[in-house]
């Protein structure tokens, strides 16, 4: 939206609304990237990455951490975005566009989380566990870096 500022809230309760009406059509995404050992998202999260992380524990190697409401961290500074990024995924391809991911469907603007004792503000962050072709791999960008995953990726770089 254009006029963020105090009401991100409204943008964070939308974001969580949307991820629910993406949840069929990522689970058939997902289903069908199984099938063809393609992209499979299997964790993601968006803002504070590692309080993302440290909530999530251990659980984030399971498959099935993440089908909670994207609101979930959101008074944390995260948010989970693992059906969102399903949901992009296309032809066992996941591209995401330089600059801030808050716009795209089923993100949000994320309060940041207040700063720690010596000053320290945790970045806005992409972080993502997927499984292509079996192999299961992890990636963490800053918010405004693009992101290029699957099998685009892996033409790019055969020759």
């Amino acid at each position: 939206g254009a006029g963020g500022g105090a009401g991100d809230d409204g943008g964070v309760a939308a974001a969580a609304v949307e991820a629910r009406l993406l949840m069929h059509e990522a689970a058939m995404r997902a289903r069908e990237e199984k099938a063809c050992a393609g992209l499979l998202i299997l964790a993601a999260y968006y803002g504070d990455v590692q309080a993302a992380l440290a909530e999530a524990g251990e659980a984030a190697d399971e498959e099935e951490v993440a089908v909670g409401p994207a609101a979930a961290g959101q008074a944390r500074g995260w948010l989970d975005v693992r059906v969102a990024l399903q949901f992009a995924v296309s032809r066992s391809s996941l591209r995401l566009p330089a600059g801030s991911k808050a716009g795209l469907r089923g993100f949000a603007t994320v309060r940041p989380a207040p700063p720690t004792a010596d000053g320290h503000c945790a970045p806005c962050e992409l972080w993502l566990r997927y499984e292509i072709a079996g192999e299961v791999r992890t990636l963490c960008v800053e918010d405004a870096a693009p992101v290029l995953l699957g099998r685009a990726s892996a033409a790019r770089g055969a020759r």
